[in-house]
């Protein structure tokens, strides 16, 4: 099936480029000045939908400030605009581990049995399914 598509496309891609060549120079200078102006209409479409989008995130955004701040805040709880985050500069609780550190790490570790919470039903499961039989 592939091999057949792509024997389709070399023979639909040879049949262009061909019919192509065949053109005068007038027809190829028309077709080129064609496919340039439908590219740039593409493009400038193009630019239109991202200034829509910038448009509409820029709205999204003066809502939800306008939203929030009619919102009075609670006492005691910090305005999320002008909070700060104290842990940010901390830099004791980054994990950074190199490869040697864990390779001492698996080696120090004590091996614990794998315990498995099925294995034994409790008191509750039981009863449970003791009841559901009657």
């Amino acid at each position: 099936m592939a091999k057949h598509k792509l024997l389709a496309g070399l023979v639909l891609g040879g049949a262009a480029y061909a019919a192509y060549h065949a053109l005068d120079l007038e027809k190829r200078e028309a077709l080129k000045d064609m496919a340039r102006e439908q590219c740039d209409a593409l493009k400038d479409r193009a630019i239109d939908y991202a200034f829509y989008a910038a448009d509409a995130l820029d709205d999204f955004k003066e809502n939800l400030n306008e939203h929030m701040g009619e919102k009075a805040p609670d006492d005691g709880v910090e305005d999320w605009r002008t909070a700060t985050d104290e842990t940010a500069d901390a830099t004791d609780d980054d994990i950074v581990l190199s490869s040697d550190d864990v390779s001492a790490m698996t080696d120090d570790a004590p091996s614990e049995p794998a315990t498995s919470e099925t294995a034994e039903p409790t008191a509750e499961t039981s009863t449970d399914a003791e009841t559901s039989e009657k």
